[in-house]
């Protein structure tokens, strides 16, 4: 419920009135407030952005009832509308930032694409297609190799067990289904409830066969560390009402009592504010535009607004490319090159198909046949079993092939990538501090390829039991930027993925569509009769044939986009130390994927999760707040 702006009291000015309007309708718990509210009180830390990593923190934050928080957030509230909250309703257009356009990708054949980001209470959480998997060991020892100090594993785990409730599906059900998992790296006490669906498309089992004999290894859990082979994945799902579990459920809603916890809807953060080099506040303004108000912070800002508008509010605040900065008229507090460089996300392509005896009933049957639509949906509403359990347009299953078990190629593809000047792949003009970064991530990468059994899967794919197979291509080297070009908060910044500019990406994603042939040809799945459709076809087998189709097709986002504000040294591009501190000013830090080094080749949302619990825990003792290093109880 919004507090509603009351009438001037008669008799009083109108100064005096709007000031004790302001303290008469504050109430003892004000999570919802108004912007007078904001800027009458100080907080300890402002928040801005109310996504996974913003309620996970400000929740924890708020444990110690002598903190007070504001989250700031640009987008609204969802409604508990079906589209949120039934998987098989999925419909997340509502609370999607549009637009949100990029600039024309040239390795993409010029298109332009809207960048998929959550603009709602619970961010992308809520708009997620409810995967819930976890990295390998080898990526977050790699972010440690580039300064992420005590981010590996080992000091992740706890975390990881902290934020999930993980409910154990049906033993038999799990046979029959081939889930599995290992209980010692799960939690179940946390507030993100996690389970496996307790359903599947009889489809699935073929393909999950084929994956098999084309060489990939079942898995034994997808939250153990192990990254590649073939899975059934979790999804972040109620066990018993087969809902969605996001942000604003498992981290706001159980918070929002609490007296020192307030939440700012539909408000953008335009500018930090400083004195000298101590971060006190914050100026924000209606995301539809109107007055500017500020709001002060006795202790920290923390930056949660997401890969794109992280970096934005860096720059309009003065930190960032000088150069950029003085073009622009803004005085600069902090030259941090690194600002907007290395901008990551997961590149995706969807490849048509035709069967001629396919398995019913797939996903296609719900869209194709009304009748089963409702009746599936009946079911649902019934017993909370069928088809929509599953997020709609999904099966239940991945296959995350290593580059070795994709092409014999492998070694001479990493080979010809290490004989390339990489600054003639990155943006013009890369600042030389980037450019090092970029070199030390690259070799690190380059030995992910081809590392044997603990070789980092290069794709994801995703066979939907229908018409199509999604591939997500979890280790792009091409690096892109965001980059402010006016000083008005409200105006989208120049977003450049530079999708597929380093020419190994094209080795990989051929390398990846062909791994996907070889599944599709295993006898599982060859007796369904799987065509290719245009614009593939079985009859495109040469690369650079397959090169020029892909040019045509490939999507440069999973709404995975991350690293604008890199955990690393600053020497090397960095622009946060490992306790996501900004490089040469105080009391700033940023806590969302923005300070990734590196994609990880895992849907982002349990890291997320597990990192909002480990930040919280480092700011809790930083200050010596209580609540530092609770288990969770409830």
């Amino acid at each position: 419920m919004r507090l509603q702006a009351l009438p001037v009291l008669l008799g009083v000015p109108a100064l005096l009135a709007e000031k004790a309007a302001a303290l008469r309708t504050a109430p003892d718990f004000a999570t919802i407030i108004n912007s007078r509210i904001a800027k009458e009180t100080i907080y300890d830390f402002i928040i801005a952005g109310g996504g996974v990593s913003g309620l996970t923190v400000a929740d924890r934050l708020t444990e110690d009832p002598s903190v007070k928080v504001l989250v700031l957030e640009a987008g609204g509230f969802d409604k508990n509308e079906d589209g949120v909250l039934i998987p098989g309703a999925f419909f997340p257009v509502p609370y999607l930032w549009l637009p949100l356009p990029s600039v024309p990708q040239t390795a993409l054949n010029g298109r332009s694409f809207n960048v998929p980001a959550g603009r709602v209470v619970g961010g992308g959480s809520v708009v997620n297609g409810m995967v819930f998997v976890r990295p390998g060991k080898g990526e977050l020892r790699d972010w440690e190799l580039l300064g992420a100090k005590g981010w590996n594993w080992d000091a992740l785990l706890p975390y990881y067990k902290k934020s999930e409730n993980f409910t154990a599906p049906d033993q038999g059900f799990a046979r029959k289904a081939n889930f599995s998992y290992n209980p010692e790296v799960h939690g179940c006490s946390g507030p993100v409830q996690c389970s496996f669906p307790n359903f599947y498309f009889p489809g699935s089992q073929n393909w999950f066969e084929a994956a098999i004999s084309s060489g990939l290894t079942a898995m034994r859990d997808p939250h153990d560390g192990t990254a590649n082979g073939i899975m059934y994945f979790p999804t972040v799902a109620d066990f018993t009402s087969r809902t969605r579990s996001h942000a604003r459920l498992n981290h706001y809603e159980r918070a929002k009592q609490r007296p020192n916890y307030h939440l700012l809807s539909e408000y953008t953060v335009s500018r930090i504010l400083f004195k000298g080099k101590k971060a006190v506040g914050v100026e924000y303004l209606p995301t539809a535009g109107g007055e500017v108000v500020t709001a002060k912070a006795s202790k920290e800002v923390l930056l949660a607004a997401g890969a794109v508008h992280t970096p934005q509010i860096l720059q309009l605040s003065g930190i960032g490319p000088a150069k950029i900065l003085n073009n622009l008229g803004i005085r600069v507090v902090a030259d941090v090159p690194g600002v907007g460089s290395n901008f990551q996300d997961q590149p995706s392509i969807i490849i048509p198909y035709n069967f001629t005896n396919n398995i019913e009933p797939n996903v296609g049957t719900l869209n194709s046949n009304p009748k089963y639509n409702a009746d599936q949906r009946k079911r649902y509403d019934e017993s909370r079993t069928g088809p929509y359990v599953l997020a709609r347009g999904l099966s239940t299953n991945l296959a995350l092939p290593p580059l070795c078990a994709m092409t014999s190629k492998c070694h001479e593809i990493v080979a010809r990538a290490r004989k390339v000047d990489e600054s003639k792949y990155l943006p013009a003009g890369v600042h030389p501090t980037v450019l090092r970064g970029y070199q030390a991530q690259r070799e690190l990468m380059l030995k992910q390829l081809v590392a044997g059994k603990d070789s980092t899967p290069v794709a994801m794919i995703h066979w939907d039991t229908a018409n199509s197979v999604r591939m997500y291509f979890l280790r792009p080297f091409s690096r892109g930027s965001v980059t402010i070009n006016s000083t008005d908060p409200l105006q989208v910044p120049s977003i450049d993925f530079r999708t597929m500019t380093d020419p190994i990406d094209f080795d990989l994603v051929v390398s990846s569509t062909l791994m996907n042939r070889k599944i599709m040809s295993q006898p599982t799945m060859r007796r369904l009769g799987p065509n290719e459709a245009a614009p593939f076809g079985n009859e495109i087998t040469g690369e650079e044939e397959l090169k020029k189709v892909l040019a045509g097709v490939v999507e440069p986002s999973s709404a995975h986009q991350c690293c604008t504000a890199a955990m690393m040294p600053k020497k090397l591009g960095g622009v946060v130390d490992a306790d996501m501190r900004v490089y040469d000013v105080q009391g700033l830090r940023v806590i969302d994927t923005s300070f990734w080094p590196m994609v990880l080749t895992a849907a982002p949302t349990a890291t997320t999760y597990a990192s909002g619990e480990k930040i919280a825990d480092t700011i809790k003792k930083a200050y010596g707040l209580g609540g530092f290093g609770k288990k969770e109880t409830t």
